[in-house]
């Protein structure tokens, strides 16, 4: 029987295989953030080891219990560091090696190449960077997705997105995610950012409850517009006389309208990136509804006939004559 033989931790060998006494360390692949801390541990599989211990070129501070010691790096300042932990087990002695691996990595930014406004190309970039011990250089891959549009996928600091914008794009979000690839290890971080779409003056719509008028109604014409920024409303109309603007420019009311109210109102939308225009054409028709119109007509009426009596009158009694005998 080996010398060195003792049951494992994790439990008894079967009889005639014996297990040999071995340390490990935990983690196995350490990777940590460039000037950041790590805590290490070195485990032995057996209780009955003379020493344990790491063997590191830094100083070496930590803690030991039954069976395992640490070793702690307040500020890892190496790219790459060598670390052994071992074990002696009376004549037998068991090494356990891994690397520790540093790293830097800032969260992705991402950024809009100007104002993105509807119906225009637009471009969006995210960037991001990763740093690793030298020579290497990191295994970085960027997703560009969000805002409805097919993800893009680029291995390395950079990757960029075109588009055509669109209005219902406005309020969407994209994200880009940022994986580096550290051995068994994958680091991640994202970034997020809400599309702003501009957009010139769009549907705009002229609208009036009816278009054939007579003249003394009461006139309403309204328009609508869709934009961002919301559009300023101007219109042009067939006449200045009498008209009233309502509902923040939107309506225009005329009480009692006439004749010259006739023709083509048009409301005219504008903001920064553009301008738009609807009008409708406004009609009237029939004669006047003024009630003093039949009163005059009978009275003028009265008045010719009366003129006829008189005139009839005189000339009966100039002409009449009385007979002589």
């Amino acid at each position: 029987r080996d010398p060195n033989w003792v049951p494992a931790l994790t439990g008894y060998p079967l009889p005639g295989h014996p297990v040999p006494c071995r340390v490990s360390i935990s983690p196995e692949e350490p990777t940590v953030e460039f000037g950041t801390s790590l805590l290490l541990n070195c485990t032995s599989s057996c209780r009955n080891y003379s020493r344990l211990s790491w063997e590191v070129s830094i100083t070496k501070t930590g803690s030991q219990g039954p069976g395992w010691v640490s070793l702690s790096i307040p500020n890892v300042t190496d790219w790459s560091l060598e670390l052994q932990c071992f074990g002696v087990f009376g004549g037998h002695r068991d090494i356990a090696t891994t690397t520790l691996h540093a790293y830097r990595f800032s969260p992705p930014q991402i950024y809009l190449e100007g104002d993105v406004v509807a119906g225009k190309e637009a471009r969006v970039t995210c960037n991001a960077s990763a740093q690793v011990s030298p020579p290497d250089p990191p295994n970085l891959r960027l997703t560009l997705r969000g805002g409805g549009l097919p993800p893009s996928t680029h291995r390395g600091p950079s990757v960029g997105l075109g588009f055509t914008a669109q209005p219902e794009q406005h309020g969407q979000e994209m994200t880009c995610e940022a994986a580096l690839r550290l051995g068994r290890r994958t680091v991640n971080a994202s970034a997020t950012v809400t599309l702003w779409v501009w957009a010139a003056p769009h549907d705009v719509w002229v609208w009036a409850p009816r278009t054939v008028f007579t003249a003394g109604d009461n006139l309403t014409v309204m328009c609508r517009a869709e934009g961002n920024p919301l559009p300023r409303l101007r219109w042009e109309l067939p006449t200045n006389v009498s008209w009233e603007l309502r509902d923040g420019g939107t309506t225009v009311t005329i009480p009692a309208a006439r004749r010259a109210h006739g023709g083509t109102y048009r409301c005219l939308a504008e903001n920064r990136y553009g301008a738009g225009a609807a009008s409708v054409d406004i009609l009237f028709q029939g004669s006047s509804r003024n009630p003093l119109i039949p009163a005059v007509v009978t009275l003028t009426v009265a008045t010719v006939l009366v003129a006829l009596a008189v005139s009839w009158w005189l000339y009966r009694a100039r002409g009449w004559k009385p007979m002589q005998d």
